[in-house]
């Protein structure tokens, strides 16, 4: 198993995994997902196995985090125009881990990675929206939900808007 930034082949992949993950709304499109990915490179990646392990083959795993400038989370389904992957905090986008993954804490060590990537970028914070009754994990990560914050809809009814204040790490 590896932890590896996301390239141009990896598409049809992510897009099965988040197929398979969600089932409360409709999946993003490739466009979407790739603005979120071009937005913040360094801070997206998939976790994928071995090519000599037929029993998981492929992308297991996906993380997509994009800096962002304001409190109020972008929408889902709307891309992230050019230059506007910008701002003081890094907004967690997505992270769906492939029932075929399951319980081997993937999910864990992608956002492991994604918080020293972010204290080393010098963000003061991860902000996301916890979807499909995700906050008792997105607790376990050390992430509180934003007292009176509101997703757009888009994200369902129990959405919650959540946050990791982050602590700089040393040189």
């Amino acid at each position: 198993m590896s932890i590896d930034p996301i390239d141009d082949t990896l598409w049809a992949d992510i897009q099965r995994v988040q197929a398979e993950v969600y089932h409360q709304f409709e999946p993003e499109n490739q466009a979407t997902l790739r603005s979120k990915w071009l937005a913040s490179p360094d801070c997206c990646f998939v976790a994928r196995t071995r090519q000599d392990d037929p029993a998981r083959p492929g992308v297991l795993a996906y993380l997509l985090a994009h800096a962002w400038h304001s409190d109020t989370p972008p929408k889902l389904y709307q891309p992230i125009a050019p230059g506007a992957g910008t701002g003081h905090h890094l907004f967690l986008h997505d992270l769906a881990v492939s029932r075929r993954a399951a319980g081997l804490g993937l999910g864990r060590q992608m956002v492991e990675r994604l918080l020293g990537r972010a204290r080393r970028r010098g963000f003061g914070q991860i902000r996301l929206v916890a979807v499909q009754g995700s906050v008792p994990f997105w607790r376990k990560m050390g992430f509180e939900p934003v007292p009176g914050a509101q997703a757009s809809a888009s994200y369902g009814r129990d959405a919650t808007v959540m946050r990791q204040v982050l602590r700089a790490t040393g040189p």
